[in-house]
C-alpha cells in the first residue's frame, strides 16, 4: 500500500547457511514508520528445505513475543530436511536500496514467490508482505468465501476473519484458510503457498502482486513446488 512504501524495510545481516537451510538476522533499515503499531527492529529469518518439494520460510521477531500457533494445537509435519543442492526449489535473497531485504523462490528458473522490490513491514499489530505474480495470475483458494473458483486478480481484497453468517457472495464466512495455489501460464505448472498464522488478515490481489496484510503474529510460510495441483 502507499503508506508502506514510506517504511524502511529491513537489511539482512549475520547470514549463515547449512545443508538444508539458511538463516539471517533482519535489522530495521532506517527510522520506524509505525504504520499501525510499533515496528519491530530485530527479526530472525529461518529457511529450511523440509522435503524435496516444500520450503519453509519463517520471519519472526527475535525476542519471540509475537504469537505463534503452538505445535500441539495445529500439528505440522516438519519433514526430515533435505540437502538444498538436491531440492526442486531455489531460495535467493537480495537488497534493494529503496525497499530493503527481499527474497525469491524459484522452480526451474521460474519465480513462484518473489518479494524483491517490495517493503517488508513487521510491527507488533501489523505485518505486510508482498509477492510478485503475473499481471493476470491464475490464483485459487484463500477462503472461506462463496466466490468464483478462480480468484479475480484485479484489485480484489479477500478477508480472512471467521464469522457465523449466511453465504453472501464474495464475503468472509465460517473458516479461514490462508493457502492458495497458482497455475503459471507459461509453464502450465502449479505451486502453492500456505501462511501459518491465526490472526485476521486481508489478502489483496492486484495486477502483478499478491499482498498479505496481517493483524499480528509472524510470517510463517510454507511454499509447495508442485508441479501438479495434487502435489
Amino acid at each position: 500500500s502507499g503508506a508502506s512504501k514510506r517504511c524502511p524495510g529491513y537489511i539482512a545481516t549475520h547470514i549463515s547457511e547449512t545443508d538444508d537451510g539458511f538463516a539471517a538476522s533482519l535489522k530495521l533499515n532506517g527510522q520506524p514508520c509505525n504504520k499501525y503499531g510499533q515496528d519491530i527492529a530485530s527479526l530472525t529469518l529461518s529457511v529450511r528445505f523440509d522435503t524435496s518439494d516444500r520450503l519453509h520460510v519463517h520471519i519472526s521477531d527475535t525476542e519471540k513475543t509475537q504469537y505463534q500457533i503452538p505445535q500441539w494445537i495445529v500439528p505440522l509435519d516438519k519433514g526430515l530436511g533435505v540437502d538444498k543442492r538436491h531440492h526442486s526449489l531455489e531460495f535467493t535473497h537480495a537488497h534493494n536500496e529503496t525497499s530493503g531485504f527481499g527474497f525469491k523462490v524459484q522452480r526451474d528458473g521460474e519465480a513462484i514467490f518473489d518479494t524483491t522490490g517490495h517493503v517488508l513491514v513487521f510491527e507488533d499489530q501489523y505485518l505486510e508482505l508482498t509477492s510478485n505474480v503475473a499481471a493476470d495470475a491464475n490464483i485459487y483458494g484463500l477462503g472461506e468465501s462463496p466466490n468464483w473458483f478462480r480468484r479475480n486478480p484485479d484489485n480484489t481484497t479477500i478477508t480472512l476473519w471467521n464469522r457465523d453468517v449466511a453465504d453472501p457472495f464474495g464475503e468472509n464466512v465460517y473458516g479461514s484458510h490462508a493457502v492458495y495455489m497458482e497455475l503459471q501460464s507459461k509453464s502450465a505448472k502449479f505451486h502453492g503457498c500456505y501462511l501459518h498464522n491465526s490472526h485476521g488478515m486481508d489478502v489483496v490481489l492486484a495486477p502483478g502482486t499478491v499482498q498479505y496484510r496481517v493483524l499480528g503474529g509472524t510470517l510463517d510460510l510454507y511454499i509447495f513446488g508442485g508441479p501438479t495441483a495434487l502435489d
